[in-house]
């Protein structure tokens, strides 16, 4: 708990497993015992296979869900995109219930106690994708543009029906030279 509170106070708020054996030390079977009676106890939360928050933190962001994305795929490129962006641009009259990123890893679903992350594999060059992606201060990512976001959902092969207008006027790029 001490260790929990110290992290905390320092801004960490999220542990791999890695980290985990430090502040755990100890034989593997102990270190087990004790994580394991952290999350019974709530102290501890499991929100991925080797991918652990503190519950309790006074540091966790706002949006947690897309907080969790750098530490789900920490050497991947991975922008908003999809249904996600079309929701906010209103070119979608529902909202998703999960959201739903592009990648250059490999496609993945991650269902989370904070909700649902899709990540949907892209073989676009970053610098071709550079002119069509803002940086989203609140959540501390990348997000595509609205047209941007309607190429990848085209590109995937996603339903088109939720899309209100397929005759948007194209959004302003967000990177000018």
């Amino acid at each position: 708990m001490a260790a929990l509170e110290h992290w905390d106070a320092a801004g960490v708020w999220a542990f791999s497993s890695n980290t985990l054996k430090l502040l755990f030390p100890g034989d593997g079977r102990a270190r087990l015992k004790a994580l394991s009676a952290h999350q019974s106890a709530g102290l501890i939360v499991r929100v991925a296979r080797g991918l652990y928050i503190n519950p309790r933190a006074r540091c966790l962001p706002d949006d947690l869900l897309a907080a969790l994305v750098p530490f789900l795929r920490p050497w991947d490129l991975n922008y908003l995109s999809m249904e996600s962006v079309l929701s906010e641009a209103d070119w979608i009259s529902q909202i998703p219930s999960r959201l739903t990123l592009m990648t250059t890893g490999r496609s993945q679903t991650f269902q989370t106690p904070y909700g649902t992350l899709e990540f949907v594999h892209t073989a676009r060059q970053i610098s071709d994708l550079r002119p069509y992606l803002n940086w989203d201060e609140r959540r501390s990512i990348w997000a595509a543009t609205p047209d941007c976001a309607l190429r990848d959902l085209r590109r995937v092969g996603r339903n088109l029906d939720l899309v209100t207008d397929l005759s948007q006027e194209p959004y302003k790029h967000a990177y000018t030279k």
